[in-house]
């Protein structure tokens, strides 16, 4: 549902007690199918200024296919973060970049870091006429310090076109957070220094199912870099490649091939189907 995202929050907004508990019972009204009820338990709040309660008129009228922007934009002019995030949301979805640019900032102001991204997202893309470059390495920035892994491996690409050794370090952090492709281009980084790190990292981005990286391991393997030759695993991670999208390994395939035992290029396929069932088996 394409604003799943702002209906999610509903349950956690708060405000002080009274009008917390007043919401809870529209909630509760909401959720036994009684909108009506709901509805004339927020009105008199939102009208008397309660951001909360303005806040979840906004995403009922949203449910309803309703205008939820007066509602939201209530509470987010009063600064409710959750009514901020929605209208930058809803703001992007219809490409009214600097009305979303305003509210994306407006959030990342309290803290936000999803909106410190966003923001940096749309002067990478350019959204934001000039001065993007500048503006989008701010804000993936500020995002990434606060330890947003997305913008880590953002900062880490803008940075990377700067030839700025700084990318190593976000790339870094981003892969040990889980970031596949983060984890591809820190193996990258080692791939001189460190060949054995980089053949660890390689496997785990190769194991997510990013075929680069598979490739890459597999001419590791094959040329005994960063640990033993082995043209078995050599090939499973090529034959694993390809299965991942990446064309070009059937080249290195094909090289393998001519130069392996049948019952080699057998164990390397089984290796290559295991490894794809359960990835704690990719050979190593």
């Amino acid at each position: 549902m394409r604003f799943a995202w702002i209906l999610g929050v509903v349950c956690l907004a708060c405000g002080p007690a009274q009008a917390q508990l007043r919401a809870t019972e529209g909630l509760t009204a909401l959720e036994a199918g009684d909108a009506e009820a709901a509805r004339a338990i927020w009105q008199p709040l939102a009208e008397r200024g309660d951001t909360l309660a303005q806040y979840n008129l906004g995403v009922l009228a949203l449910r309803e296919g309703g205008n939820a922007l007066p509602w939201f934009s209530a509470a987010a002019e009063a600064g409710y973060l959750p009514a901020q995030q929605a209208l930058a949301g809803l703001f992007a979805d219809a490409g009214a970049w600097q009305d979303a640019a305003r509210w994306y900032a407006a959030a990342a102001a309290q803290g936000d870091a999803l909106a410190a991204h966003s923001l940096g997202v749309l002067h990478d893309r350019g959204l934001l006429g000039a001065g993007a470059r500048p503006e989008a390495e701010r804000w993936f920035r500020q995002a990434a310090e606060g330890g947003h892994v997305p913008a880590q491996f953002a900062l880490g690409a803008l940075l990377t076109e700067a030839v700025d050794p700084e990318a190593a370090f976000w790339f870094e952090r981003a892969a040990k957070a889980g970031h596949v492709e983060a984890k591809f281009n820190h193996a990258r980084a080692l791939a001189e220094q460190d060949p054995t790190a980089a053949r660890d990292w390689y496997r785990r981005a190769g194991a997510a199912g990013f075929g680069a990286a598979s490739y890459n391991l597999a001419l590791m393997q094959a040329r005994g870099r960063g640990g033993a030759e082995s043209f078995q695993a050599a090939l499973a991670w090529a034959t694993l490649a390809e299965q991942q999208g990446f064309l070009q390994a059937a080249s290195l395939i094909a090289a393998l091939s001519e130069v392996m035992a049948p019952d080699a290029q057998a164990a390397a396929r089984a290796q290559a189907e295991q490894c794809l069932a359960n990835p704690d088996t990719c050979p190593r």
